[in-house]
């Protein structure tokens, strides 16, 4: 084979391997584009779902909370609208890029039909390098973007209404039978400490032995439910929602699959969810006022910081009989951790 035949040849070659290069780049965007598309319909949908939630809350408030239902709607609006103006972007960009393949193959098409009739210095000249370069596929996360605005809506707004709201928070107490024995508790059960020694009290298959953990008086099996919980400035709790049938006599790691959904807090900054695996939080300041929100037929429990009811953490999927508030002031660690926790009954 002459030389100029065999160049000929391993260019042809050349030019068809960069066609195939294409078309598996130009199949790859447009997976990425049917992804990209599928987040703005399940962006749109949700988006649908939270407007009817809030809608429907602020309908049991009438008039009085319609200015507030108008800034809800317009701040949920606005993030739909950055997050929809992020994927549109990134699907025109993926749009481009395909619209640049298209060209780059039709070139190398034409090139390849006109082997024969075109000189070596213009066969040189193509320029078949990757010519698409696109951003990575923007971040949505749908349950973030659920649960941040899931809750018991109407309290978030109470500062605003005092009145009228649904569920109204529960005036809990501590159930004394439940408690470890180290803990002590104030004449109207709303407060509880630990003494660092045990008190005689009777024995009971209700009361946790090995932690010093209670739980609330009343327990859930139907209904939404909101309760706040004062902190302050503890260095560590556990504060959460438990299964009413939990081995109280044992010594377990809090997770869902023991019955337990709760927040923590350890060495003063460590905030974690105890989900499985266990998820570190980040809150805006250090909480000083927890509330909880249990939604027994969604299945769910939503933790906030009640100072600014900005959401802390929901977990999902909870599968009990009946659920109880669950509490642990833990060991007061000689005077480090001797603060009450206090459950807060609020005059509306």
């Amino acid at each position: 084979m002459a030389p100029f035949h065999f160049f000929f040849f391993l260019f042809q070659k050349h030019l068809e391997d960069a066609l195939q290069a294409r078309q598996k780049e130009m199949e790859n965007l447009q997976q990425r584009k049917r992804a990209a598309q599928e987040d703005i319909c399940s962006l749109t949908k949700v988006s649908g779902e939270l407007n009817f939630k809030i809608r429907a809350e602020f309908a049991r408030l009438h008039q009085i909370l319609e200015e507030e239902e108008r800034a809800v709607l317009a701040e949920l609006a606005e993030k739909e609208e950055q997050a929809l103006a992020q994927l549109h972007r990134h699907v025109g960009q993926l749009e481009e890029g395909m619209a640049v393949l298209q060209r780059d193959m039709e070139h190398v098409r034409q090139a390849l039909s006109k082997m024969e009739d075109v000189s070596l210095l213009e066969v040189e000249s193509l320029d078949i390098r990757p010519s698409v370069r696109v951003e990575t596929r923007p971040a949505l996360d749908l349950q973030l973007y659920r649960d941040s605005h899931s809750g018991p809506l109407q309290y978030i707004f109470w500062r605003q209404m005092l009145r009228s709201i649904c569920p109204a928070p529960a005036p809990l107490t501590f159930d004394p039978e439940s408690a470890h024995p180290n803990l002590v508790f104030s004449r109207d059960l709303t407060a509880v400490t630990e003494t660092n020694r045990a008190h005689p009290v009777p024995i009971s298959p209700r009361r946790f032995r090995q932690c010093v953990n209670v739980l609330g008086s009343q327990a859930f099996d139907s209904g939404r439910h909101y309760w706040e919980v004062w902190v302050g400035s503890k260095t560590k709790w556990d504060l959460g929602v438990a299964a009413e049938s939990v081995d109280r006599a044992a010594k377990v790691k809090l997770c869902p699959e023991n019955g337990y959904w709760t927040l923590r807090l350890r060495n003063r900054t460590e905030y974690w969810a105890t989900a499985t695996p266990w998820v570190r939080l980040t809150p805006r300041q250090p909480p000083r006022k927890v509330g909880v929100f249990l939604d027994c037929q969604e299945g769910t429990v939503t933790f906030f910081d009640a100072g600014d009811m900005s959401h802390l953490f929901t977990f999902h999927r909870l599968c009990a009989e009946r659920y109880c508030p669950f509490f642990s002031t833990c060991f007061s660690d000689g005077r480090d951790n001797v603060e009450p926790m206090r459950l807060c009954h609020l005059a509306l």
